[in-house]
This record gives C-alpha cells, structure tokens and sequence, in this order.
C-alpha cells in the first residue's frame, strides 16, 4: 500500500505525549555544545534509549528527520508500554510509530544470543552481532564501532550516558536500539537497526559493561534493515519536530563526530 503522508501527518499530530516527563535531567548536568548534522561528516546521536550514527552523505535534512521520528516512537512507546512488564510490547509500540511516519521495517525475529559467541560485555556483544546479523560492511562496522566505543568511553555524568542509561535500564531489564543510517547513490535511506533486549535475575548497572553471561542473563535480539520513505519523513520534519520540541533537551544528545 503507498505511503499517505496526509495520514501520516494526521496521525503526528493526533500522538498525545501529556504526562511525559520532562525537565529530567538530573541537577548541573546541562547539554554538551555540539556540532550540526553535517552530510560530510560521519555523525552519532543519542536518541532516549538508542544510539543513531549516520554515515557521510546523509543530508542534515535526512539526519534531523531521523532523529525527530525516533525520539517521537521513544515518547509514545514509552507511555503506552510498561518496558518492565512487557519489554517486547514496548519495541512493538516503537516500530508502530516508526512505520507510521514512514520507516519500512523488515525484522529479523528475536533471536537468543546468550550462549553464542564468546562476548562476555554488552558492548562487546553488541558488536559481535551486528557484525553477523546485520552483515554491515566494513566502513559501516566501523562507525557502529566508533559509536559504540565513544559511548562507553564517556564519563557516568554526561550527558550522553545519563540520557542513554535513564531510558536503557529499568531494574532488572536493559533494551535499547543501534542504529546505522546510510544512504545509495540516488539518495535512498536505509537504516540497519539492532534492538536488544536485556532480562535479569537482579537489577542491572552500567549496561554497556554489564556481565551477562556471569550474571545469567538473557540476551536478545531484534535486526531489522530498513527502508526510509525519504520525501515522506522530511515532509513530517515539521510536525514531528512540533510535537517533541518540548522533549528534546531530556532526550535528545549533542552530536558527535566520528
């Protein structure tokens, strides 16, 4: 069925995000200066609970649009789902928002990682699946990587990680998305998107160095490549960015440059 950016712009503008929390960012922790979306310059953001990185070539125009769909399906998701109560529940909320405003999604299924590979940390298992599920190439593994480790190579306190730990971690659950935005020679969008899930038996800190397999945990996860309706989701850059202006500063990080 052909996309309707009437429907969709219907639909933006009909999300109801009252009682969202905002103004949530603890105390003396205040917004790093970061650069603009730069189609020349590979790019990672924080979006809530998921870690965006555009390769070059992506417009800025692309990049802002991304970055405003995801943070709305974070915003809606977040409050039709309990993650605690039905963390599956919560990724299907966000996906449906994401096809919504244009995002073409063909998962993979949940598949369980836990006992496959030799990846002890989060990180590191993070890596090592999209390494074989997405099957990026190497430029592409390269960013994933240098996001990745720009992450978990920042102090507790920033901004990134205070943003990126609120929304990633609810007690005994870790979920969270990386996603990689690239764009063909005629300007298509696509992303690779790897969800993942977390499960405990007691409540987990510090996701990204989090010892699953000591800890018996369970970890999954959700692949899916993306196709992005490009004319469609710049078009709705407009309302969305209306609808989740209020919210940017809690969830939404500076930009770094890889």
């Amino acid at each position: 069925m052909p996309f309707d950016a009437a429907n969709a712009r219907n639909y933006v503008k009909a999300v109801d995000l009252a009682g969202t929390p905002r103004g949530i960012l603890p105390q003396g922790v205040e917004e790093d200066a970061g650069d603009v979306f730069d189609a020349a310059k590979k790019q990672a953001q924080v979006v809530g609970s998921g870690v965006f990185s555009f390769e070059q070539g992506v417009t800025a125009q692309v990049r802002e649009a991304i970055s405003g769909s995801a943070l709305l399906a974070q915003l809606v998701a977040n409050k039709k789902v309990s993650v605690e109560q039905d963390p599956l529940g919560w990724f299907k909320a966000y996906s449906d928002v994401l096809q919504n405003v244009g995002w073409t999604l063909q998962e993979g299924g949940w598949v369980d990682y836990t006992t496959s590979g030799t990846s002890a940390q989060v990180h590191e298992k993070i890596l090592e699946v999209a390494t074989t599920a997405l099957a990026p190439t190497v430029t592409a593994l390269a960013i994933i990587t240098a996001s990745v480790n720009a992450l978990k190579g920042l102090d507790p306190k920033s901004p990134w990680l205070t943003i990126f730990s609120r929304e990633s971690q609810k007690a005994k659950i870790a979920r969270f998305q990386v996603g990689l935005v690239s764009a063909d020679a005629q300007g298509d969008v696509f992303v690779s998107l790897l969800a993942c899930l977390i499960e405990a038996q007691s409540n987990i800190t510090q996701v990204l160095f989090y010892k699953f397999k000591d800890a018996h945990a369970t970890f999954r996860a959700n692949t899916a490549k993306v196709s992005v309706n490009k004319a469609s989701i710049t078009d709705l850059g407009d309302v969305i960015r209306a609808k989740t202006r209020a919210y940017q500063h809690d969830y939404l990080s500076s930009l770094l440059n890889l």
